[in-house]
């Protein structure tokens, strides 16, 4: 269990750093020795450890999980050189939604899910449950899949303060802010942010749900997700860094699936109607800033919430989980 708490603590840093690094760019531009950036690479360099002992013996991991781990690994190695040529191709580093980006987000989901597997197959005479390390795999996936949307979450609010003269950016940033649409939220949709969330919370639930056979697993792992989210905005506005909004309401959606006990598309139409309006209900009354959202995008979400857990049924992701090597 050692092998496996020491992923945990490697996608802890890395969680960690992300999360700085998207506040910290905010703030300064585009620095590739960033104490952000060194905090992330303390967790990869961590799990590469972890990693190249499986490559000298298999005794943690079976092969399947330990080649999903290295694929991930290789295909996040790539994207380094990349990301760093596109910045100094566009000479801007305020969008998360840009292509090099998505190669780290996609090789770092490879990465998790391959450490989850290989935890799901050596626990095999466990039953699954939310106190195990099973929520921490589910929280980091969680943060994964949702880092992208940080752009329009920290975005929300650095744009309020700027157009209400209290912005905390440095002259770099605010010189590079004269079109809003552009820098501040990705120039991307600002649809996107609500269709996005409710897409990767609900296929993550109900997969989630499917393989594990439990419902508290992803609603915990939302909840440390949000929880840790919390903790980061109080450190960062207590260090004078940018903030994001936390999307609390994100856990409505597990947690009608929770209540109801079904993976299907009332729990999915419920829990995605849920999401959406008390998340416009905080836009409009202006409790929190959020992100933009307009009355509208609350029909294709409550599609998105249906199709889900409808789509769900059809595909097969325990085929995911069948055995190759049995580790030692």
């Amino acid at each position: 269990m050692k092998y496996y708490r020491l992923w945990v603590i490697a996608f802890l840093l890395k969680f960690i750093g992300s999360a700085w690094d998207a506040s910290y760019h905010f703030k300064y531009l585009f620095e590739e020795y960033s104490i952000p950036h060194i905090v992330n690479t303390m967790g990869f360099a961590l799990g590469g450890i972890l990693l190249y002992k499986e490559w000298r013996h298999l005794t943690y991991l079976d092969g399947f999980s330990r080649n999903l781990i290295t694929i991930g690994f290789g295909l996040f190695l790539i994207g380094i050189p990349l990301d760093f040529t596109y910045h100094i191709a566009y000479g801007i580093d305020l969008t998360t939604w840009s292509p090099t980006h998505f190669i780290y987000y996609i090789a770092t989901d490879i990465m998790i899910f391959g450490v989850w597997r290989g935890y799901y197959l050596f626990t095999w005479y466990k039953v699954p449950t939310w106190k195990s390390l099973h929520t921490w795999f589910a929280m980091f996936l969680l943060e994964c899949l949702l880092f992208p949307n940080m752009q329009q979450e920290n975005g929300a609010i650095s744009y309020d303060q700027y157009i209400h003269g209290r912005s905390i950016a440095s002259k770099e940033i605010l010189q590079l802010i004269s079109d809003p649409a552009s820098q501040i939220f990705g120039g991307i949709p600002q649809y996107v942010y609500p269709l996005y969330s409710v897409l990767m919370v609900g296929i993550l639930t109900v997969v989630t749900v499917r393989i594990f056979r439990d419902f508290t697993i992803p609603f915990t792992g939302a909840v440390l997700y949000i929880s840790l989210r919390l903790i980061g905005k109080a450190i960062f506005a207590a260090v004078n860094y940018p903030t994001s909004y936390v999307p609390m309401t994100i856990i409505l959606i597990p947690l009608a699936f929770l209540l109801l006990k079904r993976t299907n598309w009332l729990a999915g139409l419920i829990g995605s109607l849920a999401y959406f309006l008390s998340l416009y209900a905080i836009h409009k009354t202006g409790i929190l800033i959020t992100p933009p959202l307009v009355l509208w995008e609350l029909a294709p979400v409550a599609l998105i919430g249906i199709l889900v857990p409808v789509i769900n049924t059809i595909i097969k992701p325990q085929l995911l989980l069948r055995k190759s090597k049995q580790p030692a």
